[in-house]
């Protein structure tokens, strides 16, 4: 517990408290989305759209896990190069931007091309976020394609590897802590256990869907005894009101 209290500081200290700005390697891209005269990112097919984007497998991605994310806006429309860009939007108090920006080769094809993301808001949802967006891209998004190139042109390549880990291990202290208070609560059970295992699989949404199904079995619903006979009234056939309800044709 020392140990993980302390790594816990070490983290803390080395995070920024309001801001993360990470850089992730694209890999593949293509005309995927386009924008309206408003700079509302759309789908391709949109009829509104009045150029094309080439949005990219990260930001793409991105999008898709930021819970409640609101529509982005393309805050630099691409030119001549269709996957240079700058897109920002929100999601409750989290604001996030990412910028599409080639690094080499003077950007003639998709892996000369980094994402620059800035997450600023609060450090649990920021590391929430990058923990998710690199469990659904399925590689690892610090692995540069021409590490001296991003040296010299962007920055120090051990730093943003280092930077993507250390959010990647305040995520997973969150989720950890999540379990543990609720087994303080509610004790060993098999959805402790279902939660851990998704932990360590580096499934969030199937730690939480485990916690939260062991958190509604522990609610007490008191259920007033019924009749199986159910209820019976009984009236007064005298007090009865008679209504015609029938009409005659004149």
């Amino acid at each position: 517990m020392k140990s993980q209290l302390c790594l816990l500081v070490d983290m803390q200290e080395s995070l920024d408290p309001s801001t993360s700005v990470l850089y992730a390697q694209v890999r593949k891209a293509g005309p995927s989305h386009g924008h309206d005269e408003e700079g509302h990112l759309r789908l391709k097919a949109h009829p509104s759209n009045v150029t094309s984007v080439w949005l990219g497998d990260v930001t793409t991605t991105l999008l898709r896990v930021v819970s409640g994310v609101s529509t982005p806006i393309v805050q630099q429309s691409p030119r001549f190069d269709e996957q240079r860009w700058i897109i920002s939007a929100k999601s409750g108090d989290l604001n996030l931007e990412v910028e599409s920006l080639p690094y080499w080769g003077f950007g003639l094809i998709t892996r000369c091309y980094l994402n620059k993301i800035t997450l600023t808001g609060p450090l649990e949802q920021r590391a929430r976020i990058v923990y998710d967006l690199v469990s659904s891209l399925g590689h690892k998004p610090w692995e540069i394609f021409r590490k001296g190139s991003f040296n010299r042109k962007i920055g120090e390549y051990g730093s943003n590897e280092k930077s993507w880990k250390e959010h990647i291990e305040r995520a997973k202290w969150d989720l950890n802590e999540m379990i543990e208070n609720t087994l303080s609560q509610k004790g060993e059970s098999p959805e402790i256990e279902i939660a851990r295992n998704a932990l360590a699989d580096d499934n969030a949404p199937a730690v939480l869907r485990a916690l939260a199904r062991l958190e509604a079995d522990s609610i007490d619903i008191e259920i007033e005894e019924v009749d199986p006979d159910g209820a019976v009234y009984s009236l007064d056939e005298e007090h009865i009101p008679l209504v015609d309800l029938s009409s005659e044709e004149e």
